[in-house]
């Protein structure tokens, strides 16, 4: 027993223990080698398809999925979930706010099979820390599943909240995704944070509640969420889906007018079965510029069977915004689809002299 005036031979700091092939401190260059080698490159997104190809979700890294409740967000993850699940993939859903009888209910309306769900379907709903049993727990899953292709965090506010973190504090968002998140992205996974917005639209900005850091923080993609149509059962709904945030840059060029990089629409059946499709957003011309192309249709369609329609007249025969449509009334004039001629009382008269039609398979752009 030590003597209170006997000095203490203790160190105060433990001295440091250095392997050979760890370094003194993360301040130390990093070999940029397997870089300039090309034997370290920056993955482009690999998960969740649009309709026509274009992966939206980056591996490795975390991407975000934002919006107000009903839009559609967990449903963009199950989608994921049941892309991956269909390809032979592990998936991990580490749920904070539903079931796991909704998550499968789910599942199985989108097409994913009960074998698939019991074999690759990893389902959680953890109420405690990401601590050295847990850690263990999941990498005994993964040594037997594989590892993960897809991990959805559903929930991100609420996990915090049961972490004791505070969303409006950047520091506790900061800590939030270098722990379980971040974990789960040196996996290898595309990691699926789901998070809310502010009720209110006035300041909510491009991130979720809470912090700006929840939106900087992140290394993948972020997608805001807008009903366009409500969901429900036996109702077709639509949600405009547009890019918040893309580090890497993969996504963008991908994208449509206003951001957009789709349009996700779920049909449900009487059977309970969902249809789900992300369809390819409007295009925008080469300046960047909107090109309200499903207007540009419709209007060419009505000057075909109705010739000398004034522009009062077709603003009434098409639905839409009177904006976009005289925007796409100029725009068929300017590049010869239609040809205009005065009329009386100052009225202009079209024709058309070709007729103009999107490709197949674009989505509407009647919404926007």
């Amino acid at each position: 027993m030590q003597h209170l005036d006997e000095p203490d031979t203790a160190p105060l700091v433990a001295p440091v223990v250095r392997s050979a092939s760890s370094p003194l401190s993360s301040w130390e260059p990093t070999d940029l080698g397997p870089v300039l080698r090309g034997e370290r490159v920056t993955l482009p997104p690999s998960v969740l398809t649009r309709d026509d190809g274009v992966f939206l979700l980056y591996p490795g890294r975390l991407n975000a999925a934002i919006g107000e409740t009903e839009s559609l967000k967990s449903w963009f993850a199950a989608l994921a979930a049941k892309q991956e699940l269909a390809a032979g993939h592990h998936v991990v859903y580490i749920d904070f706010e539903d079931t796991p009888e909704t998550a499968v209910e789910r599942l199985r309306s989108l097409g994913a099979t009960v074998e698939q769900i019991e074999s690759m379907f990893t389902y959680m709903q953890p109420e405690g820390p990401f601590d050295e049993l847990a850690q263990i727990m999941v990498e005994e899953t993964i040594a037997k599943r594989g590892a993960p292709t897809l991990a959805v965090i559903d929930g991100v506010t609420e996990a915090m909240a049961l972490a004791g973190l505070d969303p409006r504090d950047g520091p506790d968002v900061a800590g939030f995704y270098n722990g379980f998140p971040r974990w789960f992205a040196r996996t290898g996974a595309a990691v699926v944070l789901v998070d809310h917005v502010t009720k209110s639209s006035e300041g909510r900005g491009r991130w979720a509640i809470g912090s700006e850091r929840k939106l900087s923080g992140l290394d993948g993609a972020a997608y805001l969420f807008d009903v366009l149509v409500p969901f429900g059962r036996e109702k077709t709904g639509k949600v405009k889906i547009t890019v918040s945030k893309d580090r890497c840059g993969h996504v963008r060029q991908h994208e449509g007018a206003g951001r957009v990089i789709a349009i996700m629409e779920l049909k449900s059946w009487p059977d309970g079965g969902v249809t789900a499709s992300m369809e390819t957003p409007p295009a925008q011309d080469d300046s960047g510029s909107f090109r309200p192309t499903y207007l540009m249709e419709k209007l060419s369609q009505a000057i075909e069977d109705h010739p000398d329609l004034t522009t009062r007249a077709l603003r009434a025969a098409v639905k839409g915004k009177n904006d976009a449509k005289d925007l796409a009334l100029e725009l068929l004039v300017n590049e010869n689809y239609v040809k205009a001629k005065p009329g009386a009382r100052g009225a202009r008269l079209h024709a058309s002299v070709r007729p103009f039609r999107v490709i197949k398979g674009g989505a509407s752009d009647a919404d926007f």
